[in-house]
């Protein structure tokens, strides 16, 4: 067992979380505004699992800010965040990075939203090196609700999602998702992968805290 002093970070690591919550909060308020600026659907903008995964970053490094520590059902809430940040960095910039031209502060919102938070979630793990519980892997819930709900959205719904640069809108946030295009085949590979990776990311985060957490 461990109590919860064990894992109070410090003042550095709080502003560090606090730099984080506020980053995180521009990028994402700044791109709904954009994001409504030029006609496009709020919903749709927070269906994106980037949004998602951003503001879960947030709200959790805003607690970690507040009180300097992960505990009880914010453990979850952490690991989803930090999971699907983590997961967000390396997906933008193996398949999607480039398939949008970005001007203007739109280049810095990319930036934040796809390198400087995922990258600064990393460090932050290591800083606060929490020791997260059986708990956390409520976390799940969210990718599968969040996989389900894009999925049977883009088939009742139709939204439209803006595609790759040149392209028409697809019915979900990501081409590699839409089934009516590539087929289930390949959408259901792609997801498998992409849940493997995550229960080895949240495995790796919960076995790594255990060894080196406060």
């Amino acid at each position: 067992m461990h109590d919860a002093e064990t894992r109070t970070g410090g003042t550095f690591i709080r502003a560090w979380f606090g730099v984080m919550a506020v980053l995180g909060l521009w990028a994402v308020v700044g791109q709904a505004v954009l994001a409504v600026s030029e006609g496009r659907s709020l919903v749709n903008f927070f269906s994106y699992f980037t949004i998602e995964s951003n503001v879960l970053v947030l709200v959790a490094a805003a607690v970690v800010a507040l009180t300097g520590r992960v505990s009880g059902w914010w453990e979850p809430v952490y690991l989803a965040g930090l999971v699907g940040i983590v997961i967000t960095g390396v997906v933008y910039h193996l398949l999607l990075a480039g398939q949008q031209t970005l001007h203007g502060i739109q280049v810095w919102y990319d930036l934040v939203l796809h390198t400087l938070v995922p990258l600064g979630s990393l460090v932050g793990f290591f800083l606060l090196r929490p020791r997260l519980g059986a708990r956390a892997w409520w976390f799940l819930v969210w990718p599968v609700a969040w996989t389900a709900y894009t999925l049977v959205r883009g088939a009742v719904a139709d939204p439209q999602f803006l595609g790759p640069e040149g392209e028409p809108p697809i019915p979900v946030p990501y081409d590699f998702l839409d089934a009516a295009a590539n087929g289930w085949g390949p959408v259901v590979v792609t997801l498998a992968f992409i849940t493997v990776f995550a229960v080895a990311i949240a495995a790796a985060a919960l076995a790594l805290g255990r060894r080196i957490g406060r």
